[in-house]
């Protein structure tokens, strides 16, 4: 049956043909599936990081906003300041016989709200006032808010005071010994400090004198060099020898380690004048040494006593928050000598009987201490402040800006804008 042979022939390889047209059909058309998903899947991810980087860009650009914002409420804060000082310096301090040592700067915290707070504070600020809110126009801040802290470096121990003449190193020196004095602070001398450097309390003084003095002599040893081995630590350098731009700066001082820096830091400054102001000073840490060094009897019992020396020295910083006001050497020399009459003639002044809760019998009897007006005079003064210690800070959201900075009134205006700011400008400025 040859025709029946090639007749199936003939089926059999058509079949094939078409099965192979089918098999490029199907293959063709899985390619493309493929192709369209992976096209989808590339555009996904484009897109993703897009979107990704889009937000990014959106958070930089709003935190760039904010921190611009936070910058310029902060300057407005310590304009704010500048203000109130000009206010304190030329207005409170030139009336202050008839006003009395007012100080604007212990009453910011009562009105910041009004400037540099949301619109319930303004609110709250007016209400206090008799008035309404919308009857304070041009108060208050729309976005965010700052705060400002206003103090003095008139209360501490200048330390650029090391460059001045022969009695003013000495006075220092005093000073430094009599703020180490109390025996409470044994331990930090008697031990190394973190790099293993042993010193007592004359070494520590001197260490600290001859890193600022000008000169290359070791302090109280003549013919001696400065040596305190500071080229010998793994990060070396050199003393300063010269005056210190910021009081941090003593943290490099030989034996200022975290210890004595958290225990004596913020009783030393390097701005205003070599004279504690007896108006200002209110730590007990300061006021010791000034009653020590100004004592007329060195061998006054008050004075042999750490405890009864303590509870004098924060009987006397204490004085202000009662209302007394030491305008005077006078004045703090007459507390200084008897601090439990000064507080009974004040109740007696203010109607206050003996029996109030308030009264001195309320609090512990402290034995005072006779002081020499003229060694008193060679230490400390009394009167108007000198410096001002401003922290500003400004929020916007969650971020924060601080701006810190010590004007002086005394410093010598370089730019002017008129014969009534010739004086007072900020010797230090620094932005967190």
């Amino acid at each position: 049956m040859p025709g029946g042979a090639n007749h199936s022939a003939l089926v059999g390889a058509l079949g094939k043909r078409v099965r192979r047209q089918r098999g490029g059909q199907f293959s063709q058309r899985g390619i493309a599936l493929l192709a369209a998903a992976m096209a989808i899947a590339v555009t996904a991810a484009i897109t993703v990081e897009f979107s990704t980087n889009t937000n990014v860009d959106w958070i930089e650009a709003t935190n760039t906003r904010d921190d611009m914002r936070a910058h310029f409420l902060a300057r407005s804060a310590m304009n704010l300041s500048e203000l109130i000082i000009r206010v304190q310096t030329d207005v409170m301090d030139r009336n202050r016989q008839y006003l009395g040592d007012i100080q604007l700067a212990d009453f910011v915290p009562m009105f910041i709200g009004a400037f540099g707070g949301s619109k319930d504070e303004v609110d709250s600020f007016a209400q206090m006032l008799g008035a309404g809110g919308s009857d304070l126009k041009g108060l208050g801040v729309s976005i965010g808010s700052f705060n400002v802290e206003v103090d003095t470096d008139d209360d501490k121990i200048n330390l650029n005071c090391a460059n001045g003449g022969t009695e003013t190193v000495k006075t220092l020196q005093t000073k430094l010994q009599a703020l180490f004095y109390f025996d409470i602070y044994n331990p930090i001398f008697q031990n190394a400090d973190a790099d293993g450097w042993r010193r007592d309390r004359a070494q520590q003084v001197a260490a600290l004198i001859d890193y600022v003095d000008t000169n290359r002599s070791k302090f109280n040893a003549v013919g001696a060099a400065e040596d305190y081995g500071y080229q010998t630590l793994n990060d070396k350098y050199l003393a300063k020898n010269n005056y210190l731009d910021t009081v941090g700066e003593i943290k490099l001082v030989r034996g200022v380690d975290d210890r004595l820096w958290a225990l004596f830091g913020d009783q030393f400054t390097v701005y205003g004048d070599c004279k504690e102001n007896l108006a200002a000073v209110e730590d007990p840490k300061l006021i010791a040494p000034i009653i020590l060094l100004a004592a007329k009897d060195a061998e006054d019992p008050v004075l042999r006593d750490p405890l009864k020396l303590w509870m004098l020295a924060q009987r006397v910083g204490e004085a202000r928050s009662w209302g007394i006001y030491f305008d005077t050497l006078q004045s703090f020399a007459d507390f200084v000598k008897d601090p439990d009459g000064a507080l009974g003639d004040l109740m007696a002044s203010s109607g206050l009987s003996q029996s109030s809760s308030t009264s001195s019998t309320a609090l512990p009897p402290v034995e005072g201490v006779e002081l020499d007006m003229q060694k008193l005079q060679q230490i400390a003064r009394a009167g108007t402040r000198r410096t001002y210690r401003v922290t500003a800070t400004a929020n916007i959201d969650t971020l924060d800006k601080t701006i810190v900075g010590v004007w002086d009134t005394q410093v010598q205006n370089q730019n002017p804008r008129g014969p009534g700011y010739e004086r007072g400008a900020w010797v230090f400025w620094r932005e967190e």
